[in-house]
């Protein structure tokens, strides 16, 4: 099974990048060996900060910010997942909002009721 994070806005994607190796389920597993052996420095676990995009997101309220955290099968690639938001960025949006493993944020324009 693989990770991935995405980040998108009403303009589209914005941030998208595969996280299977700093998992939790696996990050525990591969970097805990490590740090005990001393064998190799374990670095911070990403190459970016979750809460630098939740940061992006509440600063820019107007641009409608989603964040989530979804897996596919191992036979699907970063590659193939690019190519399907390139190509149809609202059936992925669709897919991701109903299938997401974890919502990191979501500030969608969404039309409510009005009570008069």
């Amino acid at each position: 099974m693989r990770y991935y994070i995405v980040s998108w806005d009403m303009n589209g994607v914005e941030f998208f990048e595969e996280i299977t190796e700093h998992h939790p389920d696996n990050w525990a597993h591969n970097h805990l060996f490590d740090s005990i052996k001393q064998s190799k420095r374990v670095e911070k676990p990403m190459s970016f900060s979750v809460q630098a995009l939740k940061l992006r997101a509440q600063a820019n309220g107007h641009r409608h910010y989603e964040i989530y955290v979804f897996t596919s099968n191992d036979d699907i690639t970063k590659t193939d997942i690019q190519d399907w938001f390139t190509t149809d960025a609202q059936s992925f949006a669709n897919w991701v909002r109903k299938n997401h493993s974890y919502k990191i944020w979501d500030e969608r324009a969404t039309e409510k009721a009005v009570i008069v």
